[in-house]
């Protein structure tokens, strides 16, 4: 075999040594440089089978977790507890939601639903979660919701006659034009333009708690009045009144107190 020639025998994997010096050394790094892409490519090639069975677990999850919320909405209520019942996100447009599930909705869940001119008339609200809740031209009249969460949601004309609103949060959200005569806001937390603009049409007294609405709203009184009334207000002043307990403890807990 002359000197300097190439040894040619099975096939190369990646690439054969000619000659010597430079070139063979010019040669010798391509073949690395060809080991390295290859490698590269196994990589790739491993990282995409596993994103694609990682996926395949994902979407075999979800079957399970729709039907767990399913189960979920069975059950019913906020964490399950007492009468409360699930409209978080539901449209019920124009629906006389009374008629419909009963009076009793105390702890019920409506955050995000959409209720534009539904009924709650007399509802039992009580502690209800109705943050964010679009509820224009509703008409509420002598619901009690007290301690009802309803902060940053829409109220645009729906009406309050006579309702009680007790301890309430009311913040950031919009009760332009809304109806409240007879209603009780005894401790309720408003924003302070709120509050000015509901006194401008604020009248009557309430049927259930004898309280005059101007009063609640502490209307007329100094600019500190409002900032002294707040949903925990009976928890430093012994003349404010106590929130009425819905449930007995156990309804809070996996495990019996009694």
């Amino acid at each position: 075999m002359a000197p300097g020639s190439a040894v040619l025998g099975s096939r190369p994997r990646v690439g054969v040594v000619v000659g010597a010096g430079k070139r063979g050394a010019l040669v010798a790094r391509r073949a690395q440089n060809d080991d390295r892409r290859s490698a590269g490519l196994v990589g790739k090639a491993k990282v995409a089978v596993s994103s694609v069975a990682l996926a395949s677990v994902l979407l075999a999850g979800g079957a399970a977790h729709a039907e767990l919320n399913e189960r979920e909405y069975e059950r019913g209520g906020e964490f399950n507890r007492g009468s409360a019942k699930q409209f978080g996100g539901i449209d019920m447009i124009k629906v006389d939601i009374v008629k419909e599930f009963g009076e009793d909705l105390r702890l019920s869940n409506f955050v995000q639903a959409n209720i534009r001119f539904a009924k709650l008339r007399n509802a039992n609200l009580r502690g209800a979660y109705m943050m964010k809740l679009v509820a224009p031209g509703v008409d509420f009249t002598g619901a009690d919701m007290s301690d009802a969460l309803m902060d940053r949601s829409v109220f645009v004309d729906a009406n309050f006659t006579n309702a009680v609103l007790q301890r309430v949060v009311l913040t950031l959200s919009d009760l332009n034009g809304a109806t409240i005569e007879g209603a009780d806001f005894t401790d309720a937390l408003l924003d302070k333009t709120t509050q000015q603009k509901l006194c401008e049409t604020a009248s009557g007294t309430n049927p259930v708690t004898g309280r005059q609405t101007r009063q609640t709203l502490k209307c007329g009184g100094n600019r500190f009045s409002a900032r002294q009334s707040t949903p925990s207000r009976y928890m430093t002043d012994e003349t404010a009144p106590t929130p009425k307990q819905e449930f007995d403890a156990d309804r809070f807990s996996m495990y019996t107190t009694k």
